[in-house]
């Protein structure tokens, strides 16, 4: 066939490119930027436009050049009416393959890196009801079984028998066939179930839509693309004890201002009897630094450093990210920083104190000092390798460091079951108490955020520091699991 030929062959019918050109006109997308070339449309439009069409954030990407930088997300979304016309759009989440260099856990992570780096043994567990790992999924995200069988067959051979089943909660699918993006379902089975060992695993898929407040670069209230936490939270509490997971690890959130505040106390006040029934929450502590527009949404448009929930709630374990090796360093991305709702917990507050001493006067006026301090804990966040959609993808973003933790809580509850002991539970008291002693101080590195949606400051250099003790940028540390072992054996504090 000849060039025009295919072209005619692969092309839509003329009433599917009308409706995708329709939703990029009503986007205010100029029509002079519109061209349509058989299966293909393409556009040009500024990062903010693109960040609102697509209900999300684009972030500057480092290969190990830190001159070559990519333009990324990490996810996005369209309409539901176009899912089935819209196969992909790029440049979003793919990134190119950098030049040939030896692999090396600096550059690229894969579960053996996390195991090293950590002290994580190869001591095999017994699957174990009382130690149920559970993986919630949302926004019709989908962990794809054959992405699953291939990376263990590839990167954690030494599991190619492990499995997950999967829970549908409030009409939630599971779309083995969907051709959106499953990059964070996958990413969150493909990490924590091998890093587990031998582990029951669930994944929770959860239909529907959380409610919204307007934030200026997601103005329009009847589109929602905050998750279902109530939802999710009133069948698990529903469940009898021996049905509940031990972990629950949540790549998800929102800005804590997204949210009405009869919702964040609502769903917090559920996390907490969640918590009480022994089960570890642990949520990804964003990928914004100390917040992303940091603008108010309560009409004032003040300036201010924007918290991320659940993370802020003072219920479930926060978790932000680091990268490299010799040193590890907190990752500029790691979402952190001071509750505008609920108040600093009292098992926190000499740890957070002391990074308020070090701050002094700085950014005085953009955050609430009292507030919950956020991130409780840390571990790598980038560079990491998945299998989404038969392609093999490099990923980063605190929704790589929670199913880390997760699977370390996991390891922790085997080795605690195993003599007898309760699972380790809601974690923070035991973590800011004798469990710091088991994580690495992060001390280099720090966050960075508060960029308009056109690229410039809205607060220039605004960031968190890594700093000695708890930081709003990696919490307490890394985990050295060895010594984490050792603690959760010795303590009776669940």
């Amino acid at each position: 066939m000849k060039r025009d030929e295919v072209k005619q062959f692969l092309s839509p019918s003329p009433a599917i490119s009308d409706r995708i050109i329709a939703w990029l006109r009503s986007e205010s997308v100029p029509a002079s930027s519109i061209n349509l070339d058989g299966h293909w449309i393409s556009f040009t439009v500024p990062i903010c436009r693109a960040e609102q069409m697509l209900k999300t954030e684009f972030f500057n990407f480092h290969q190990q050049d830190p001159q070559s930088i990519a333009i990324r997300t990490l996810g996005y979304s369209v309409p539901r009416a176009l899912h089935a016309h819209i196969q992909l759009i790029q440049p979003t989440t793919r990134f190119a393959t950098s030049e040939q260099r030896a692999a090396g856990c600096d550059t690229t992570v894969i579960p053996d890196c996390i195991q090293g780096l950590y002290g994580i043994d190869n001591t095999t567990t017994r699957p174990e009801w009382r130690n149920r790992l559970g993986i919630s999924g949302f926004l019709e995200q989908y962990a794809r079984h054959a992405d699953f069988d291939e990376f263990l067959r590839l990167y954690a051979s030494g599991h190619t028998d492990a499995n997950f089943s999967v829970v549908s909660i409030n009409g939630g699918q599971d779309d083995q066939h969907s051709i959106s993006d499953s990059v964070e379902a996958n990413l969150d089975v493909q990490y924590s179930i091998p890093l587990a060992d031998e582990v029951l695993a669930t994944f929770y898929s959860t239909g529907g839509r959380g409610p919204v407040v307007p934030e200026i670069n997601h103005p329009d209230p009847t589109e929602s693309s905050n998750e279902p936490y109530l939802e999710q939270l009133h069948y698990l509490l529903n469940l009898p004890d021996e049905e509940l997971p031990a972990v629950l690890s949540n790549s998800y959130g929102e800005n804590e201002q997204s949210l009405p505040p009869s919702y964040l106390n609502a769903t917090c006040s559920l996390f907490a009897q969640l918590g009480a029934r022994g089960v570890s929450i642990l949520f990804g502590s964003g990928d914004s630094g100390p917040g992303s527009i940091c603008v108010r949404n309560d009409g004032s448009n003040q300036t201010r450093f924007l918290p991320g929930y659940p993370a802020s709630c003072p219920f479930v374990t926060a978790v932000g990210g680091t990268y490299g090796i010799n040193p590890e360093k907190a990752v500029s991305f790691s979402g952190g920083g001071f509750s505008e709702v609920f108040p600093r917990p009292r098992y926190q507050d000499q740890a957070v104190k002391g990074y308020l001493r070090h701050l002094g006067r700085r950014w005085n006026g953009l955050y609430n000092a009292t507030g919950r301090g956020y991130p409780d804990v840390s571990a790598q966040a980038a560079n990491f390798i998945v299998r989404d959609h038969s392609e093999w993808i490099s990923v980063g973003g605190t929704s790589a460091s929670t199913p880390v933790i997760a699977a370390v809580i996991s390891r922790l509850n085997s080795a605690r079951i195993a003599q007898g002991k309760p699972r380790m539970g809601f974690l923070n008291p035991w973590l800011y108490g004798h469990g710091h002693t088991g994580l690495k101080d992060i001390v280099l590195g720090s966050s960075t955020g508060c960029r308009r949606s056109l690229g410039d400051p809205r607060v220039r250099n605004a960031s968190w520091d890594a700093t000695e003790g708890w930081d709003p940028v990696t919490g307490l540390g890394t985990p050295l699991f060895p010594t984490l072992v050792k603690l959760a054996l010795s303590d009776d504090h669940a």
